[in-house]
């Protein structure tokens, strides 16, 4: 079992292990605005789950509110991207240019972490990490970590919108394409 995995308590796990997707959020030092952390099981290996996040110039297809991405430059595990999000009227859309590290162990563990490069936030920055759920291999843990701070103001009614509708929809729009709907 991973540390990922290790530190997760038996309601949580059981809560999972149900389907469910966790949002909940972090403070971070000297920010004003907090992380938001994304748990959830999706049915298919860490492996199978990568093969998607791994290809950052797809997520256009499948991912909620990207309108574009596109993969910069890749070096050994180090990856350069620029994505932009559409955003809703009146705001305009985001676009920032980041830059990845994708470390994977096979079978193990699966991460990508980035952070902000260019672009129209002051802050955005992140990770995905996929492991074996409660050390089945045929489904993966999937752990989003995500501190963004516009350079724009975005109301609280849309901030709470990605609290509760966005980041559950993203993790449905992976859970469909590993699934192939």
């Amino acid at each position: 079992m991973t540390q990922t995995m290790a530190a997760i308590d038996a309601a949580t796990k059981a809560r999972l292990n149900r389907g469910e997707v966790l949002v909940s959020t972090e403070p971070v030092a000297g920010s004003p605005q907090p992380r938001l952390v994304v748990q959830a099981v999706i049915e298919a290996s860490p492996e199978a789950v990568w093969k998607h996040i791994d290809q950052s110039t797809r997520y256009q297809e499948f991912m909620p509110r990207v309108k574009r991405s596109e993969e910069l430059s890749r070096v050994g595990t180090d990856i350069r991207t620029r994505m932009t999000i559409d955003m809703p009227f009146p705001l305009k859309n985001l676009t920032a240019t980041s830059k990845a590290k994708h470390i994977v162990e096979p079978g193990v563990s699966y991460v990508r972490q980035w952070v902000l490069e260019e672009g129209d936030y002051h802050v955005n920055e992140g990770s995905w990490t996929l492991v074996p759920f409660d050390g089945n291999p045929q489904r993966a843990y999937a752990l989003y970590r995500v501190h963004i701070i516009p350079k724009i103001p975005i109301p609280k009614m849309i901030q709470a919108a990605v609290q509760e509708k966005a980041m559950p929809g993203l993790i449905e729009a992976i859970r469909a394409r590993v699934a192939g709907r």
